[in-house]
């Protein structure tokens, strides 16, 4: 006789309220998780943008830190001898000359006021290659970062008004304190308190004026007669060269020295003799922060006088003449935050 044999046991479902418990736990790890993602990447905007102020500031200026003379005198104002005046001029040249090699004008009386060639007759090209220049417009100082023509802030803002100039940032630029600021109007796009830890607030930079311009008031070249021969004083002085890019192929400016004592061959005067600039384009002009020059390479020209023995009047030339039949020149390489160069030109 067989024993009826009891059934297996079912396994017990979930009841309804802990099918609630364990949504409502899935839900709030969900959440949980969906806030952290968010604050991360909120976090990541934040620190894009950021990150796109320096590579702003580079554009503009070139390399920042120790850096040999010519990598740290890049960027647009290297080239362009100004600061851009919105940003999409770090993108396209616009009116400005594109870059080539240039040979530097020398206008034997500049415009007192600017410092600038006229672009009359007496101006003469220095196309001596070893006093040739690359000047003008880069290119795309962004290094292709920008997309469809534009390189927003890390938030992606939009503005109202000159987007097309400025792609969202908040641009400023004063002409006359020689300063260009930038910020990014952060999280809400709308303009806010700066310096502020709220991912809504502003955050920005200023490109100020002595961050890419240099006092030359004070640069002391020396000048060596080594060819054994006197030179009476006031028969020459010494000119600096700095391109400015603008419409209509740009200008160059003249920066110029008294006049230099007599440089002898042992016979009274000595064979060198030190020469400084001041604060301004004429010789011995004191003009507040007018004699500053952009950073970037320019040329340094020793100049004849001519028959007046008086700088920056229409008869100074570079050479084709007696005390100077060649040009003798040499590049200085300017960078702001760092004293120009000692240099001595030889006459030979």
């Amino acid at each position: 006789m067989s024993l009826p044999t009891a059934s297996p046991a079912l396994p017990r479902g979930f009841t309804l309220i802990e099918l609630l418990v364990v949504v409502a736990v899935l839900s709030a790890a969900s959440l949980l998780a969906f806030g952290v993602f968010s604050e991360d990447r909120t976090q990541i905007r934040y620190d894009d943008t950021r990150q796109r102020l320096q590579i702003l500031r580079r554009a503009i200026l070139g390399q920042n830190g120790p850096a040999a003379a010519g990598e740290a005198s890049a960027g647009f104002v290297a080239d362009n001898g100004a600061l851009p005046t919105d940003l999409v001029t770090l993108l396209q040249p616009g009116s400005l000359s594109a870059r080539a090699v240039r040979s530097p004008i020398f206008d034997p009386k500049p415009d007192d006021s600017t410092c600038a060639n006229d672009g009359s007759a007496d101006d003469i090209a220095l196309t001596d290659p070893a006093a040739q220049l690359v000047k003008g417009h880069g290119g795309d100082y962004l290094g292709g970062l920008a997309v469809n023509g534009r390189f927003r802030d890390g938030w992606g803002n939009v503005a109202t008004t000159d987007d097309a100039g400025n792609f969202g940032w908040s641009t400023v630029f004063d002409g006359t304190a020689k300063t260009l600021a930038i910020a990014s109007l952060g999280l809400d796009n709308a303009s806010g308190p700066a310096g502020s830890t709220d991912f809504a607030a502003d955050v920005g930079l200023t490109v100020a004026a002595n961050d890419w311009l240099l006092p030359i008031s004070g640069w002391t070249v020396t000048v060596r007669n080594t060819r054994g021969t006197d030179i009476p004083a006031n028969k020459l002085s010494l000119s600096l060269l700095v391109f400015l890019n603008n419409a209509g192929g740009g200008q160059w400016l003249r920066y110029a020295t008294v006049s230099l004592p007599c440089l002898g061959s042992g016979s009274g005067c000595a064979t060198d003799a030190a020469v400084a600039f001041t604060d301004g384009c004429k010789p011995g002009e004191n003009v507040g922060n007018k004699g500053r020059i952009p950073q970037g390479r320019h040329l340094l020209v020793l100049t004849d006088n001519g028959a007046d023995g008086l700088p920056w009047t229409t008869d100074d030339k570079v050479s084709g003449t007696a005390l100077l039949p060649a040009v003798v020149s040499t590049q200085v390489d300017a960078v702001a935050g760092r004293n120009l160069p000692a240099l001595a030109l030889d006459i030979r």
